[in-house]
């Protein structure tokens, strides 16, 4: 394989900001990397593993392929942000600011976000993905605001219980945390997540000693809601988890809360990319979709879903993609019935068969597009 290193770097503006997409094969992993950057902030990077004994020119080719692809993704993003941006439609304000959200442009997507709530102020989703964003950016009471409307909008749904106990305890208010996901777990009893924070609560309440009540059961409350969640979530317990648990059985109670904060995040910022609904949207406008991205999705959330069964969103998500990969072998198999007829115009079966594939694949695009519409 070639010894040669190849970069290329492309720059992208919106009103919010400028984003350096960086494309480079690394030597040493045979790879290559596809990298976007803001501010000097890395968001994002994309690898792939590069074919043995290629040559100079293939890799470079392979380079300038990939580096195409990402500019195209992103200038796509940001050509339809600028569009949607200050319009009335706070239904494909929502849909990009989430494909945004995702891809770490928090600046554009919290501001597609806030028009969204400005334009239809009951759309709770807009709501709670303003909430998330703040959240991410470290606007604790700006996130307490935005889930505390998802809250009185949408009181049944557990996952906005559990946010906003979430913000709640990054303002030290315990007391108010604990209600928050205690209310969340009478809403699923499976929530992994709302007993991982439980504990947390329980913890941060001993250190803080906000409230006398949660502190006086601190000990046995944090180890039944740490086990609950080892065992909804079996996933969390990783060596951050492991160390986390130890400092707690030594009395080291800030660092086990920051322990297990960190791996609440790390999940969180995998389940982010796990959930593809909204971004794929985008990337359908793209032409971005094929085989090998939707191949790779499914391999991903299928195994998310092993290590977290109870959630439906994930399902949900998987089924979208395979929905989409059955719509694209169909276009495929057209194509090929073509090729075929291409060659031989007189191939009868050829023909017939390209006449019901055809009325098949209009099916397919009616299904498509009101699962993407939502």
């Amino acid at each position: 394989m070639s010894e040669q290193t190849y970069k290329l770097n492309s720059r992208l503006a919106t009103p919010e900001g400028e984003y350096l997409i960086q494309t480079v094969n690394d030597q040493k992993s045979k790879r290559v990397l596809s990298s976007v950057f803001s501010d000097g902030e890395l968001l994002e990077t994309q690898d792939e593993l590069l074919r043995k004994g290629m040559s100079s020119d293939e890799v470079l080719k392979r380079v300038k392929e990939m580096h195409e692809e990402r500019t195209r993704e992103l200038e796509y993003l940001v050509g339809i942000y600028k569009e949607v941006v200050g319009g009335e439609d706070a239904k494909s304000m929502v849909f990009l600011g989430q494909a945004l959200f995702y891809k770490k442009m928090f600046s554009e997507s919290m501001k597609l976000f806030t028009q969204a709530v400005t334009v239809k102020p009951d759309y709770h989703e807009a709501w709670v993905h303003l909430g998330m964003v703040q959240f991410k950016t470290k606007k604790w009471n700006d996130a307490c605001v935005s889930f505390s409307k998802c809250v009185e909008l949408c009181p049944e749904f557990a996952d906005y219980r559990n946010h906003l106990g979430e913000a709640y305890l990054a303002l030290d208010s315990c007391k108010r945390a604990v209600i928050e996901f205690e209310e969340a777990i009478k809403l699923n009893v499976y929530y992994g997540e709302a007993y991982l924070n439980l504990a947390m609560a329980y913890i941060l309440n001993a250190i803080k000693r906000e409230d006398f009540k949660l502190f006086s059961s601190q000990t046995e409350k944090t180890e039944e809601m740490l086990r609950k969640a080892e065992v909804i979530m079996p996933d969390i317990v990783n060596e951050d988890y492991l160390d986390g648990r130890k400092y707690l059985e030594n009395g080291d109670l800030e660092n086990a809360f920051q322990k297990f904060l960190h791996v609440r995040e790390i999940g969180k910022d995998r389940r982010r990319q796990e959930f593809l609904n909204s971004y794929l949207k985008f990337m359908l406008g793209a032409s971005k979709i094929n085989e090998k991205f939707l191949t790779k999705q499914i391999k991903s959330l299928k195994k998310a879903i092993s290590v977290n069964p109870h959630y439906a969103d994930l399902h949900h998500e998987l089924a979208v993609v395979y929905t989409l990969l059955g719509s694209f072998i169909h276009t495929k198999a057209v194509e090929e019935y073509k090729k075929a007829l291409a060659i031989n115009p007189n191939f009868r079966k050829a023909k017939r068969n390209l006449k019901l594939a055809e009325n098949e694949i209009k099916g397919f695009e009616l299904l498509v597009k009101a699962i993407v519409r939502e």
